[in-house]
């Protein structure tokens, strides 16, 4: 059940999608790397550790694929967003367990924060660019 819960929220970091002044064209572009927390439908909480790859695809849009650790697991994931300034929206997707979730992130000088939902939990991973 965790591991299914792992891959429907943590789909993107994300996320994650990291150092670039948000006004950006490419604000999002690259690696970036962060953990944060990880909350259960059943309340229970892991701590998580991602790393993220975004790559444009579009105006103001780009697909990320992202990779992310706990306790009881590695989870792949891939998501897309669209937005532009500080503010990106999107779905996120994992294949291992087809599940599916909303993420949000929120740029703030040379750092994220990823939260992503989904009918199994919530996440909220803070990350930055990795170097």
């Amino acid at each position: 059940m965790k591991s299914a819960l792992w891959g429907t929220i943590l789909s993107s970091l994300w996320l994650a999608t990291f150092a670039m002044p948000a006004s950006s064209a490419d604000s999002l572009r690259g690696a970036w790397r962060g953990s944060g927390t990880v909350t259960f439908s059943n309340g229970s909480q892991e701590r998580a550790t991602c790393r993220a790859n975004f790559k444009p695809s579009g105006q103001n849009a780009y697909d990320a694929t992202a990779s992310c650790s706990s306790q009881t697991g590695t989870v792949t994931q891939e998501a897309f967003v669209r937005g532009r300034g500080n503010r990106y929206r999107g779905t996120f997707y994992n294949p291992e367990f087809d599940a599916t979730g909303n993420i949000q992130l929120n740029l703030s000088g040379g750092s994220m924060v990823a939260r992503l939902t989904s009918n199994h939990g919530t996440a909220v991973i803070r990350l930055s660019r990795a170097r």
